[in-house]
């Protein structure tokens, strides 16, 4: 679904007229509460800004249907950022100044997120970070920016965990990642996590986002002896990565992966090609059998939409209701007092205890997953 531009101008007129109103007044009104919501409702990564949409969604319907935030509805303001840095950020700013929301949660790259966050910060309007994971997100003294992902070093630290534990002969790897803050974090955190293992990565080759043809990047590989490969790509050209590992023979190497193949897109474009990919993500209906409150989110959410919740949709569901826990502390829409709120985030959530730390980032573990016949399944569950 396309960002709706008119709806959009319609709100921000509306918002527009408040900032002619003093800032206790605008904080305090009686009309709906706003609540920013962007991600890349369009383009390649749609799949992954229609999970947010919904995620998000879902969550605020409910409280809504409970009598409101504040005794106030909640109206969700929506942005599509197509998956790009510079649409990102003007989004931001429409939703900081036009649209006058309190709080924004998006979005679901890094570079995107790391735009937004340059002008929530000017703007001051505090920032859920729903999918990006680049660690430097959190670390550039920005205090408006949270995270509701785990970042790239603990995730890929955990997934070296998995590897040296179900794994442990494998030390030489080939690793094929975007080159992006996404794609990078990943590579860089790899090299450093392995360390401690005696994982090396000998042959490292990087692709500009778009690519369709690995052929160079996989005969590199091959020509280095790999025993097996890391895939730090999003769905779309993850996909065609696990085809062309196949076409090349290469398919028959353990491969591991990153989040960003984790949407049940990859499943549809890869086909029977991921079958034997392994990879760590923030959640999956797969590995949360031992956590009651994502259970009877999965079932509610399965009535609601007729499929099963995937990674992203967890994480805007969960972003969502730390926003609203957090105003309903602050007793205000005041952004600076949703910030501070924000600090204090104990939540149960579909994901396990959320907390965030001294950086902004959720104290959460990490899920890996095994495709098998086409489904994810619990590889923890695996035996060495």
């Amino acid at each position: 679904m396309l960002f709706d531009r008119r709806r959009f101008m319609q709100v921000g007129a509306a918002a527009a007229a408040g900032t002619l109103l003093p800032l206790w007044a605008r904080g305090q009104g009686s009309g709906p509460i706003k609540v920013g919501a962007f991600g890349p409702m369009s383009g390649n990564a749609a799949a992954q800004g229609q999970s947010l949409r919904q995620g998000v969604e879902m969550a605020a319907k409910a409280k809504n249907a409970a009598g409101g935030l504040l005794g106030r509805p909640i109206e969700l303001v929506i942005g599509d950022d197509a998956g790009k840095p510079e649409e990102a950020g003007v989004i931001a700013r429409r939703l900081a100044t036009r649209d006058n929301v309190c709080i924004a949660l998006g979005s679901v790259s890094s570079p995107a997120s790391l735009a937004a966050a340059q002008v929530f910060r000017e703007e001051q309007v505090p920032q859920i970070v729903v999918s990006g994971t680049a660690q430097r997100i959190t670390t550039q003294g920005n205090e408006w920016v949270f995270r509701c992902t785990i970042p790239d070093r603990k995730f890929v630290a955990d997934l070296v965990d998995f590897i040296n534990e179900k794994f442990p002969r494998l030390k030489r790897f080939g690793f094929i990642y975007v080159n992006d803050d996404f794609g990078k974090g990943g590579f860089d955190s790899f090299i450093e996590a392995g360390k401690k293992y005696g994982i090396s990565v000998v042959a490292g080759e990087s692709y500009t986002r778009g690519d369709v043809d690995f052929t160079a990047q996989l005969t590199k590989m091959r020509a280095a002896n790999v025993e097996a490969i890391v895939d730090w790509s999003r769905y779309t050209e993850g996909a065609l990565i696990q085809r062309q590992l196949r076409q090349h023979n290469m398919s028959d190497l353990p491969r591991f992966g990153s989040d960003g193949i984790a949407p049940p897109a990859f499943l549809e474009l890869a086909g029977e090609a991921a079958n034997g990919v392994m990879y760590a993500t923030h959640f999956s209906p797969a590995t949360a059998a031992d956590n009651p409150v994502a259970v009877k989110w999965i079932e509610a959410f399965r009535s609601e939409f007729g499929k099963l919740p995937d990674y992203v949709h967890a994480q805007g569901y969960d972003a969502m209701n730390v926003t609203i826990q957090a105003i309903e502390r602050a007793k205000s829409i005041d952004r600076t007092a949703i910030r501070d709120a924000l600090r204090k985030t104990d939540y149960q959530s579909v994901r396990g205890p959320f907390k965030f730390d001294a950086k902004g980032d959720p104290t959460l573990v990490s899920h890996v997953v095994r495709i098998v016949n086409m489904k994810e399944t619990n590889a923890r569950l695996m035996k060495p």
